[in-house]
């Protein structure tokens, strides 16, 4: 029997199978949490969701072709808000919010960044969706607040979004979406249905792509594997060279590890840091992880090498491993996952300093004797 779905392409079938059927017994709730690791489709998802709530040819199907679902993939609907951290108003222009706004709708499962700066979602815009939400609909059916990164709301915008879910209207339904559900408020979560949304498949992943890029890359295939399942970064790494930025990774390491060579050492973090983009300083932190994973599974099963993430350079993992035998890899994984969690926090102003700290922590770990 055929599933019961409201779009083929977007995936995650047993979740549309779900809203179709809380839809049909008219069960709707006021609120949806959708939460899972990043890059797993929950910002097109929801947007889906929001088409399919207000198409003229529902309320069990998506036609695509009404004003009502062209208006909203274009996120101009005015009955649709389409909420995502941005950085200070002194930090920020209008018309870089709106070119954001604008990129999102052409491609729904790409990061929206602002460069070198912190962002957030701050109470005066919980506080506009509030005032918003009191009004009557101005040509759709329902009204749909979606919250992209909720876990980035201020303490003040989380509290004031909880008085919206205490009374809600009842043409309005909230969608949050999270990665990191914990930083979320236990009185929001109870007050959501929550829906777990797992990693979409490689197949999925690589039809999205071909489907939201013009020319696919050549190295597609070791694109979609390095990403590990989060359609994000598969797109931030076609953006930005993936295997050119694990190569830096690898470079990192090496200078790490001869740290008595500290003016190398500085010059290659110096080149790391100078652009102060922090997204791609966590990206070359995660292919470190990727091979400090790898190293200790070929490590563990030197035959087995078709499960490594960096597969294609498994003889120079081979090099590492025999040339470092007693690497303290649970330690290495350790300090990399906290230096990433280092740079993603704004109170860290200097992230020459984040990447120093790791190179003499990482030299130790690997010539541990």
């Amino acid at each position: 029997m055929d599933k019961l779905l409201f779009n083929s392409e977007l995936g995650h079938t047993e979740i549309q199978e779900r809203i179709l059927q809380t839809i049909k017994q008219d069960r709707l709730p006021h609120a949806f949490l959708f939460y899972g690791k990043e890059g797993t489709g929950k910002d097109a998802f929801a947007i889906e969701l929001a088409k399919l709530l207000n198409c003229e040819k529902g309320p069990l199907f998506i036609c695509q072709k009404c004003s009502q679902c062209i208006k909203i993939g274009k996120l101009q609907h005015p009955d649709i808000r389409f909420i995502f951290p941005i950085p200070s108003q002194t930090n920020s222009k209008p018309e870089d919010i709106a070119e954001a706004l604008r990129e999102k709708a052409e491609n729904p499962y790409r990061r929206i960044t602002f460069t070198g700066k912190n962002s957030f979602i701050a109470i005066d815009t919980v506080r506009e969706l509030k005032y918003e939400a009191k009004f009557k609909l101005y040509e759709g059916q329902k009204k749909v607040f979606i919250i992209s990164e909720a876990e980035e709301m201020r303490p003040e915008a989380a509290n004031a979004l909880l008085k919206i879910l205490e009374e809600p209207p009842d043409n309005l339904m909230l969608i949050l979406l999270s990665s990191h559900i914990y930083r979320i408020l236990p009185t929001i979560r109870s007050r959501s249905q929550l829906i777990y949304f797992p990693p979409l498949p490689g197949d999925e992943i690589l039809k999205i792509i071909r489907k939201y890029t013009a020319q696919q890359p050549e190295n597609i295939s070791r694109i979609i594997r390095l990403s590990l399942g989060n359609i994000k970064l598969a797109f931030d790494f076609i953006e930005d060279d993936a295997l050119a930025r694990r190569d830096q990774a690898i470079d990192y390491l090496r200078k790490a590890v001869v740290i008595e060579k500290s003016h190398e050492l500085i010059n290659n973090i110096q080149a790391i840091t100078a652009s102060r983009d922090r997204r791609h300083m966590t990206l070359l932190l995660f292919f470190l992880l990727t091979w400090f994973h790898d190293a200790l599974q070929l490590k563990l099963n030197p035959s087995q090498t078709d499960y490594l993430i960096n597969s294609d350079v498994d003889e120079k993992l081979k090099g590492f491993i025999n040339g470092y035998p007693y690497i303290d890899y649970q330690r290495l994984i350790l300090d990399t996952q906290k230096a990433i969690q280092d740079l993603e926090d704004p109170r860290n102003l200097n992230p020459t300093l984040i990447f120093t700290d790791l190179s003499i922590k990482l030299n130790r770990s690997i010539k541990k004797m």
